[in-house]
């Protein structure tokens, strides 16, 4: 399916991806900042609050991906939120910029649409999916330097984790995508580009 035709009336959705440690985060605030757009991040937004319903439930606070209790309802409740939040920023006319992993979503080719469609974003909102890529190395040493409890899984199961999650195909249909490489400093100002128009 081709991309949708950018509305320049519209403020526009950054949607950025990628594994745990690819520096998602970084290339999602140096977007916000450029664009002037409205930073989300998912785990601003809601980690307080899964975390204490972890640990309510009697799980580990740290465990995530592996826990059931979050994979299969707290962590779309996250989700819902997050799009939520979008939702009301895009409706004041303001662009955003999501930061999350979305991996258990990926495979999915209308997970962004259903989602999006489900809060409700603007009709015809220009959706653009930053992809960023990272090699396996540098992952490795950000999720050891940062030293989070939710890494810890991680880092203990290095080759299952990088082969499970590392490198995953994101099936969306619905929006304009494009790769970062951010092994180094990224260069944004392709990025920033396509904001240019819709971006007041």
């Amino acid at each position: 399916m081709p991309a949708p035709e950018t509305n320049p009336e519209l403020p526009p959705a950054f949607v950025t991806i990628g594994p745990a440690g690819s520096g998602k985060s970084h290339v999602a605030r140096e977007l916000a900042r450029k664009l002037r757009a409205v930073y989300l991040d998912k785990d601003s937004i809601a980690g307080e609050i899964v975390d204490a319903a972890l640990e309510l439930a009697g799980r580990r606070a740290g465990g995530r991906e592996d826990d059931p209790t979050y994979v299969e309802q707290l962590m779309p409740a996250e989700y819902a939120a997050l799009f939520t939040t979008a939702a009301d920023n895009l409706r004041l006319g303001l662009p955003v910029v999501l930061d999350a992993p979305f991996a258990a979503y990926l495979g999915d080719p209308d997970f962004l649409t259903t989602s999006a469609g489900r809060v409700p974003w603007p009709e015809a909102t220009p959706i653009i999916v930053i992809e960023v890529r990272t090699s396996a190395e540098t992952v490795r040493a950000r999720l050891t330097q940062r030293a989070l409890a939710r890494d810890k899984a991680k880092l203990a199961a290095w080759p299952a984790f990088w082969q499970r999650l590392g490198a995953q195909h994101c099936a969306w249909t619905g929006a304009r995508h494009v790769v970062v490489d951010n092994d180094d400093e990224p260069d944004l100002d392709a990025v920033v580009r396509l904001g240019d128009g819709v971006v007041a």
